[in-house]
């Protein structure tokens, strides 16, 4: 990993026994060492377990950026993210 670009909150809908359902997954959109900025991919906070530093390097440079905890996120009422 080169660098974590942005995080967001992703929310989508999903059917579940015949009922539309809103779910919401936190994700960082990752830039990867030796690839274009067309290759970034999303991941979940439990796909970047090795990359622990990074995680929290993005954290201190971006405060107000949701974190893996959503309770706290929406706890403290953070705005929603920019797309």
């Amino acid at each position: 990993m080169e660098r974590i670009v942005k995080n967001e909150i992703i929310t989508y809908t999903r059917k579940v026994r015949r009922v539309n359902r809103e779910f919401k997954e936190h994700q960082y959109f990752v830039k990867w060492a030796g690839c274009s900025e067309d290759e970034n991919t999303g991941e979940p906070p439990e796909g970047l377990e090795n990359a622990r530093e990074e995680v929290e390097g993005f954290h201190r440079e971006n405060p107000k950026m949701p974190g893996p905890n959503l309770a706290e996120y929406y706890e403290k009422g953070f705005p929603q993210l920019d797309k």
